[in-house]
């Protein structure tokens, strides 16, 4: 009989591990489906996240590229200043050396100065006279030039046949 009792044990403990086991699978095979639908939900999260940093990084393209041409304006517009700082530069020094020679025709009745040095002015100041006058001419030749030839391209077209 002890041996019965022991068999029936046996059996017993048998169908409880067994019983055990099979609680223990479906409780895993709950965690495993819960951990499955995490998973997914973290897929299409990170799908819909990585769709966003995508559009971002596109934005960030743009704006870069906005940026350098920018950039690029403000250093012709830095070329521009600088190049009309020269042209403000020569022409003050023009103006400085003008008025000195101004200055100096006005004060040279009232000095006793050589001959030599008058004449050297004076050419001097012929030199820029004609320096200034042929400034001026090729200045304001080319422009009544051009505005002749937007009045009367025609005129203009014979003219420079005939020539």
């Amino acid at each position: 009989m002890a041996w019965q009792v022991a068999g029936y044990g046996i059996a017993a403990a048998a169908v409880a591990v067994a019983a055990a086991i099979v609680f223990a699978l479906a409780s895993l095979s709950k965690s495993v489906r819960r951990l499955e639908r995490a998973a997914e939900a973290v897929g299409k999260e990170a799908e819909v996240s990585l769709r966003q940093c995508g559009s971002l990084a596109e934005e960030a393209r743009e704006t870069l590229a906005l940026s350098r041409r920018s950039l690029e304006g403000f250093a012709s517009l830095a070329e521009g200043a600088r190049a009309m700082g020269e042209a403000v530069h020569a022409a003050a020094k023009t103006t400085a050396r003008l008025t000195e020679l101004y200055r100096d025709c006005l004060s040279a009745p009232f000095q006793s100065a050589s001959g030599e040095s008058k004449a050297g002015e004076g050419a001097e100041l012929s030199e820029l006279g004609r320096m200034l006058w042929s400034l001026w001419k090729n200045r304001f030749g080319r422009d009544r030039a051009s505005a002749a030839d937007r009045r009367n391209p025609e005129a203009n077209a014979d003219l420079s046949e005939g020539e």
